[in-house]
């Protein structure tokens, strides 16, 4: 194979150091088994090289990695691009201190603790971002707001001291713990007055979820109540967390059954998240039931177990319309159940409301009880399995004898019913009238 000209392959090349990590990875994978000649292999290279790269820089640059990332409104964030561009400046500015790190950045120099020259190109960049005649970092600063990014560098050894005890931190603190913590703020207050608040957000970015800042918070000011907490430095933070609660209430009430499965399980995720951040509130914070946050707190408990009840309530008649039934009789009355109505192909449509319906209820599962509507859930599921059992025995007497109605519909019917039954009750149910509907066509 003809090697890649070069005004192409530095095309290739710039698509690939501009590539997010995801998609390198993806790249790396998929050119693992190209050969050592030919136009791949030097793309393979290219790939190999960049994915090196930035195993040194996110290294180095560690503390402010998951900062150049899209974030919530409120966090400290910066664009994507200004890791790669702080990195490319390094370089320029400190060659010979970035070798000495990348040759540094191996398993058993990691494992003795973070070699020093990490922290001080930290602060190299730091001051090169402050220096307006540093123009290596002018296209970082076309980016963002220098000063903001030059302090988040300016903290890396003290974030990067704490990023080990974090895990500790947020899943059990000690007394021993909290003094570390507490110590680790007052180094950050010492370099700026509001460096403290920006140490505890960088930190939030390093969590999987990032309200769990919360409880360092609290150990850095020995549980606080929600008043003193409302009107202190840091009262963004519970200010973000409520404000996702409330988003997130909004979204169960408003979310589309038609966006199917996907949308009814997001949907009872954010309301498990929900139950996690009051009660990471009511664990971390004094809450006085009359006080700025215990007021919202409380109404936010309400209105997520009334928006939940609510989509869960209307379940039964997305069901009903994805299985349409008959009346038995026209003596029948209203409300009564009636037999599968065989006429018409399944409604793709529905079936995709029907299983958003089902998928958020199913989803539920996991806070519902301790959330306070774990009972009306079962309540639902009962209504729900006494309309799924007797729908599903006629469709497999239809299938089976041909009478009273279409026995290639009833076929597919059950297999529609079959996997609503997955979520009411369980894949192994599921399983088992997939069974009985196999055994009723080939009798």
């Amino acid at each position: 194979m003809a090697a890649i000209a070069a005004h192409k392959l530095q095309i290739i090349r710039t698509l690939v150091e501009t590539a997010p990590d995801a998609a390198l990875r993806s790249l790396e994978l998929a050119l693992s088994s190209a050969g050592a000649t030919g136009s791949l292999a030097a793309v393979r290279g290219l790939v190999e090289d960049e994915t090196a790269n930035r195993f040194v820089r996110n290294n180095i640059l560690a503390p402010i990695v998951p900062l150049c990332v899209t974030r919530g409104a409120g966090c400290v964030s910066f664009p994507a691009p200004v890791l790669s561009r702080v990195w490319k400046a390094l370089k320029v500015i400190a060659p010979s201190r970035v070798e000495e790190a990348a040759a540094k950045c191996n398993p058993w120099d990691l494992e003795n603790g973070v070699p020093e020259v990490f922290d001080e190109l930290c602060k190299t960049a730091a001051a090169g971002l402050r220096d307006p005649e540093n123009a290596a970092f002018d296209s970082v600063r076309s980016l963002c707001d220098p000063e903001h990014l030059a302090l988040c560098l300016q903290l890396s050894a003290i974030t990067r001291s704490c990023l080990p005890k974090l895990s500790e931190w947020v899943s059990r603190m000690s007394d021993e713990r909290a003094f570390a913590a507490r110590l680790a703020y007052r180094d950050a207050c010492r370099i700026s007055e509001d460096a403290g608040p920006l140490l505890l957000d960088i930190l939030s970015a390093h969590l999987p979820d990032d309200w769990r800042i919360l409880r360092v918070i609290s150990a850095v000011m020995d549980r606080p109540s929600d008043r003193y907490l409302a009107s202190s430095e840091v009262k963004e933070f519970g200010e973000r967390i409520l404000a996702d609660i409330d988003a997130s209430v909004r979204r169960i009430e408003e979310f589309d059954f038609a966006a199917g499965e996907k949308a009814g399980r997001e949907a009872a995720q954010g309301a498990h998240r929900v139950h996690l951040q009051i009660t990471e509130f009511q664990q971390s914070v004094d809450i006085n039931k009359d006080g700025p946050w215990g007021k919202r707190l409380a109404r936010f408990k309400q209105t997520m177990a009334k928006a939940c009840e609510t989509r869960m309530d209307q379940a039964d008649k997305v069901l009903e319309q994805a299985l349409p039934t008959r009346p038995i009789s026209m003596m029948a009355k209203k409300g009564a159940r009636g037999v599968a109505k065989l006429v018409d192909e399944p409604d793709e449509a529905m079936i995709r409301r029907a299983q958003s319906a089902l998928a958020f209820i199913a989803e539920l599962r996991t806070c519902a009880d301790k959330a306070g509507y774990g009972s009306s859930r079962n309540k639902v599921l009962e209504k729900l399995n006494s309309r799924l059992d007797p729908y599903i025995e006629d469709v497999l007497y239809v299938a089976r004898t041909g009478e009273g109605g279409d026995s290639a519909l009833a076929v597919k019917y059950l297999d529609v019913a079959a996997g609503f039954i997955a979520y009411t009750r369980d894949d192994k149910t599921a399983e088992i009238v997939r069974r009985r509907a196999a055994a009723a066509i080939a009798a």
